[in-house]
């Protein structure tokens, strides 16, 4: 899935295509913020109600079967920003083999990573 991607942002601009693309296909309304200061890449109109969500990217395949997904961001002057599950209403992942999670940010239980493809995220896999 990455495999044309030179860099991280590459990578990173091909998961926000994907996210778009499938709110896009399955009838959300989809904004795209300004700029890249805020905690969320994306605000999509659910049911009248406009939620923010996160994209995140991986091609970490771990020796256990799921994919490491890094929820840290980096930020101006070398720091690191921390997912918080009180600034983002929905994680969206784009693993290297396609698969796709929508994940309550209620459920991710961490701020720095998560591995998907393990039964905890499986409910959140999205056709």
């Amino acid at each position: 899935m990455f495999d044309k991607c030179k860099t991280t942002t590459a990578q990173g601009n091909v998961g926000l295509g994907s996210a778009i693309a499938w709110f896009t296909a399955n009838n959300y309304a989809v904004s795209i913020p300004l700029n890249d200061s805020q905690h969320y890449d994306l605000i999509v109109e659910f049911e009248g109600v406009l939620k923010t969500v996160q994209v995140k990217t991986t091609n970490y395949y771990t020796k256990a079967g799921s994919y490491k997904v890094e929820l840290r961001a980096g930020s101006t002057k070398g720091r690191r920003k921390n997912f918080s599950t009180t600034k983002v209403d929905y994680l969206f992942v784009l693993t290297a083999n396609g698969n796709r999670y929508l994940i309550p940010s209620e459920q991710v239980a961490t701020d720095r990573s998560i591995n998907v493809g393990k039964a905890k995220y499986l409910a959140w896999l999205l056709p």
